[in-house]
């Protein structure tokens, strides 16, 4: 009897605490949207190159992570970077549109807020949201869809990768 007791008492504990886990979760989106605009979506996107959204941060904070609109959640997607912006259609999530006149730069990076890879295996693309900038982290885990992808930023937004 005290077994069972002990085991209720700890389903309740890990209950208890994946509902105050989401709950802070659900606030800190809340106050998130609040603070910043929602950004351009994506419908679909015809060309893209596949790979996976990691993250979304904010720059000056790179451990803190944007749940806002959606951007919170991990996954695989395609990209696709045209002259007017980058598109990101991710699997069952929002996309993200990221307009060129927003984008402050690209770079690369081995690990971001819960995603360690390979030395300079995400693509971070740095852009402004209302008064925010952000990182946004891409893995292209094909090394020649990751050149191609780096070279269209390069001849089509004028980005260099740094």
């Amino acid at each position: 009897m005290t077994r069972e007791i002990i085991g209720a008492i700890a389903l309740s504990l890990v209950a208890v605490i994946a509902t105050l886990i989401f709950l802070s979760n659900r606030s800190v989106r809340k106050a998130q949207e609040a603070a910043l605009p929602m950004p351009t979506g994506v419908e679909s996107v015809t060309q893209g190159i596949a790979g996976y959204y990691v993250s979304t941060v904010f720059w000056a904070t790179p451990l803190k992570r944007v749940w806002a609109w959606g951007l919170g959640g991990r996954g695989k997607a395609l990209i696709e970077v045209s002259e007017t912006g980058i598109a990101i259609e991710r699997s069952g999530e929002v996309g993200l549109y990221i307009p060129a006149e927003q984008l402050v730069g690209a770079t690369r990076a081995s690990a971001t807020i819960d995603k360690g890879v390979e030395k300079d295996g995400l693509l971070v693309l740095i852009w402004k949201l209302g008064n925010e900038e952000l990182a946004t982290h891409l893995r292209i885990v094909a090394k020649s869809q990751r050149k191609q992808l780096e070279e269209d930023l390069k001849t089509m937004l004028g980005v260099e990768i740094v």
